[in-house]
């Protein structure tokens, strides 16, 4: 019997981590006790394990993933007995590499014996729900099944990790199988999450909603006087749909209808699949919007523009959730494209704190955040972060006074302005840039009071 010790390092995590879950299954069913925890526990420093499994999440976060492998290297009695794969650990093996010792599993779990002691593939296996249980942290959502039955993505679009990491688009298996395992074992959940990249790809389409409807989640379905719900969490690809394929979702209780609108290109087919699938009867959207990748501030407004004149239009509801571009070598989320200036990016961020990440199709409501013309919009997002995000403590003095200040520049001198920003985000010596920089000082000090 092992002692095994599995670790998710203490980031932000929505999801379960689908992996470690199912390395748990994996060791309980061999007779091996498994523990889990989230982040650095001292107690679990001090104890002796036969092997330790770490997780990693996206690359920005690898930083704290390699601070999570030194604290519990010394718990086993080899470098080697420390396992680290998922995201992080396949785009960047060699950041962990350089920093430390341990044995990094790169890409899916998908073949024999990846792990030693004869393992099955592992992906295969149905995650351990019960290990949840030992941690305080609330992933989302919750009761709920989460399946996977394709891999891979037919699209290879430049700013997405998915063809690094599953380069095969195939169908994987019966998701009506993986839904009765996870009952039998764990019994029924209220929810379904399907975390497939592009689901609607596969030739399986109609068989996969025949499943979801057998197992329960026929449109109107509802468990223990509740709504159940079935989400397409990664999206589903406005280009693929069609009224055939709108007719089969509307036979699921498919909650909520996620797109993404990551580029100007696709906004023809994009209007068309919501027209299709308000047309079948769904009036509730949520819209990925990628930004700071080849687009620019103008780019991003008029796309959330588009969904607040299709809510209108059509009586339903396309709520924005605009998401920032990090390229996959990035490990500090500063990266800011030609398209953008660092005030900019700073100013959405603001924005979205203060709108929970989200941006209603009210046109009150969008107007007030993100303004009433493209002008006042990039205006918003150069202000300091206070007035953005406490937009009506200040609007009556400080603002204003930011706002004359900086309506008398030129667009020159916006221009030189932002990019003066940009350099004392990244200063060691505030201070002194700040006094380098007279032509701005009264501007300036609304940003650094006192600076």
């Amino acid at each position: 019997m092992g002692n095994i010790l599995l670790i998710e390092p203490d980031y932000r995590a929505k999801f379960p981590p689908l992996g470690l879950m199912r390395i748990s299954t994996f060791h309980k069913d061999r007779g091996d006790m498994v523990t889990f925890a989230r982040g650095k526990v001292p107690a679990l420093r001090n104890a002796d394990w036969h092997r330790i499994y770490i997780s990693s999440l996206f690359t920005y976060e690898l930083p704290r993933t390699v601070e999570t492998i030194k604290y519990y290297a010394h718990a086993v009695t080899s470098p080697s007995a420390i396992f680290v794969g998922g995201i992080g650990a396949t785009l960047l093996p060699e950041y962990i590499r350089e920093r430390v010792q341990c044995s990094i599993i790169e890409g899916p779990l998908d073949k024999p014996d990846m792990l030693g002691l004869g393992t099955p593939p592992i992906a295969a296996l149905v995650p351990d729900y019960d290990m949840l249980d030992s941690v305080t942290w609330k992933y989302e959502p919750q009761d709920s099944y989460f399946c996977r039955v394709t891999t891979g993505c037919i699209r290879r679009c430049k700013f997405c990790a998915v063809p690094r990491l599953e380069p095969t688009f195939r169908y994987l298996g019966n998701l009506g199988g993986q839904i009765r395992e996870v009952r039998a074992r764990f019994g029924e959940k209220q929810n379904l999450v399907l975390l497939d990249n592009n689901i609607l790809a596969t030739d399986q389409f109609k068989n996969i909603i025949e499943d979801i409807r057998r197992e329960g989640f026929e449109a109107g379905a509802k468990r223990n006087g509740r709504k159940r719900t079935v989400d397409f969490n990664q999206g589903i690809d406005a280009r693929l749909i069609t009224p055939q394929i709108a007719k089969l979702l509307a036979s699921i209780c498919l909650s909520p209808v996620r797109f993404a609108f990551d580029f100007d290109a696709v906004e023809d087919s994009y209007r068309r699949a919501v027209h299709i699938m308000a047309d079948a009867g769904f009036n509730e959207f949520t819209t990925y919007v990628m930004f700071n990748f080849d687009d620019t501030p103008l780019s991003l407004y008029k796309r959330l523009m588009v969904n607040i004149e299709l809510s209108r239009e059509l009586g339903i509801r396309v709520t924005g959730f605009p998401m920032r571009y990090v390229p996959i070598d990035d490990i500090n989320r500063q990266y800011v494209s030609n398209g953008w200036r660092w005030r900019y990016l700073r100013g959405i961020q603001c924005i979205l704190l203060a709108t929970h990440g989200i941006v209603s199709p009210n046109p009150e409501f969008f107007q007030a955040a993100f303004g009433e013309s493209y002008d006042e919009f990039l205006e918003i997002i150069s202000m300091p972060d206070r007035y953005i995000i406490h937009r009506n403590r200040y609007k009556d003095r400080e603002a204003l006074d930011w706002k004359k200040l900086y309506r008398k520049l030129s667009q020159t001198e916006r221009e030189e302005f932002l990019s003066v920003l940009a350099i004392l985000n990244k200063s060691r010596n505030r201070k002194a840039d700040i006094a380098s920089h007279r032509k701005f000082k009264p501007l300036l000090e609304h940003y650094y009071p006192g600076g």
